[in-house]
């Protein structure tokens, strides 16, 4: 048999020198009915290695798919065409696998050179950074892709959504964490500065992608996935001043966060809301190693919240996040988390004299402490104590607290009894307070 499977592909090689362009028996054989076809096929997309070749194929996909997505007619006439139905599957098919495909690649070689000593620059990442920023490629038009697919985000499919915010969150944040960390700072920073010079084509869309209704109709994994984005974003300095820097973009990419997004009646969209907006009213980043880095941008925080307080903390804040009536357990509590942190952060002390100075915000707290909920009881005592420990208390402050001073010691030593007892530091900081409230 094996003789005769061998003058097969003799003879079959002998044929195909003659018949340029015919398979050989081999290409038949790994092309054919055993793995499906070749051309444009998963399979060849599931062994490519060239950055360049995956990124030009979702750029062409991508394009086949918004080209009949331009307005409400053509996609009506869109669907009505079944060669159109196909053709769109198709595409969507191709350009989910092709990022799929980038971002194991990405993510492979991260794997790699984490568990490997090497000192070579990271091919795949760097690549990528340079073909979508429009640099080291003469095809220019890829540098307008990533803008593209943010756009159209809500219009892709479900594994198309995940890979792109994956590899646009790699890009930003490869070169921040991790032992191999500085191999990777050069692709990212390229990429970072990217986005900071196409900030006004990113940023809005990452943004109204956090958007539920109307226009942009945004479903939770995209609300999601645009989050990630975002707070990618906000651990760069340089955007993270780009956002906050100025009323105009306050208005734009704060308020939206207070306003609406962290209305959400989707509990897994609001909280992730919430999330982003705790990184941008105090400036903080987990993980922050560079001490410099996070004091200067405590700093930008510090200045955007004092610039712009009645507009923050009046106006929004007190009255749409802690107030019972306009909103609900999880932002109640979270929106006192973000406070306490703003309040206790020490660049943040002309913010905190403020706050602390007037009586609708002492009252307004007050109530919080009498909530229902033990968490939120516990997030206002947090708040509380600092009102109380002023030294340099306002006079409509201390007469709130004195004529109330008997209620308010009476209330607090039959607060969280239970972790008082485990508790040492809130067992001696309700002591103080208490004590404090009664020499009035």
């Amino acid at each position: 048999v094996l003789t005769n499977f061998l003058l097969f592909v003799e003879n079959s090689t002998v044929m195909n020198s003659s018949n340029a362009g015919l398979p050989t028996p081999f290409e038949w054989l790994s092309g054919g009915i055993f793995f499906g076809k070749k051309g444009g096929s998963q399979n060849e997309i599931d062994n490519c290695k060239d950055v360049f070749t995956l990124l030009k194929g979702v750029f062409e996909s991508a394009t086949q798919l918004f080209h009949e997505m331009t307005s409400e007619e053509s996609l009506a006439q869109f669907k009505m065409t079944e060669a159109k139905e196909k053709t769109k599957r198709e595409a969507e098919k191709l350009l989910s696998a092709r990022l799929s495909r980038l971002r194991f690649l990405l993510y492979e070689e991260r794997r790699q050179s984490s568990q490997t000593e090497f000192s070579r620059k990271p091919a795949i990442a760097f690549k990528t950074s340079e073909i979508l920023t429009g640099k080291g490629t003469s095809n220019r038009e890829l540098s307008n892709l990533m803008p593209a697919l943010l756009k159209n985000l809500s219009r892709l499919p479900f594994e198309s959504r995940k890979d792109i915010s994956a590899i646009f969150s790699y890009l930003l944040q490869c070169g921040l964490d991790g032992a191999d960390a500085d191999r990777y700072k050069m692709a990212m920073k390229n990429f970072r500065d990217y986005v900071k010079h196409n900030f006004d084509n990113i940023m809005p869309v990452i943004v109204n992608n956090h958007d539920c209704g109307p226009p942009y109709s945004s479903t939770p994994d995209v609300v999601l996935h645009a989050g990630i984005m975002f707070r990618s974003c906000i651990k760069h300095l340089c955007l993270y001043e780009q956002l906050v820097g100025t009323n105009e973009n306050v208005t734009r990419f704060v308020f939206p966060f207070i306003d609406k997004y962290v209305q959400s009646p989707n509990f897994d969209c609001a909280s992730d809301s919430m999330e982003s907006l705790k990184a941008l009213l105090t400036g903080g980043v987990e993980g922050e190693n560079n001490k410099d880095a996070q004091t200067s941008r405590y700093q930008i925080a510090a200045a955007f919240l004092e610039r712009d307080y009645e507009a923050i903390w009046d106006h929004r804040f007190n009255a749409k996040l802690l107030s019972s009536k306009e909103s609900n357990y999880l932002i109640r509590r979270m929106a006192l988390q973000i406070l306490s942190m703003v309040l206790l952060t020490r660049a943040n002390y002309a913010v905190m004299v403020r706050y602390i100075a007037n009586k609708k915000n002492l009252i307004l707290v007050m109530l919080l402490l009498r909530d229902r909920s033990p968490h939120i009881t516990l997030d206002a005592f947090n708040v509380f104590k600092i009102f109380v420990a002023n030294p340099s208390k306002p006079q409509e402050i201390h007469k709130i607290l004195s004529d109330n001073k008997s209620k308010l010691c009476t209330y607090l030593e039959g607060l969280h009894k239970e972790k008082e007892a485990k508790d040492s530091q809130f067992r001696d900081e309700k002591a103080l307070v208490i004590t404090t409230i009664q020499s009035l």
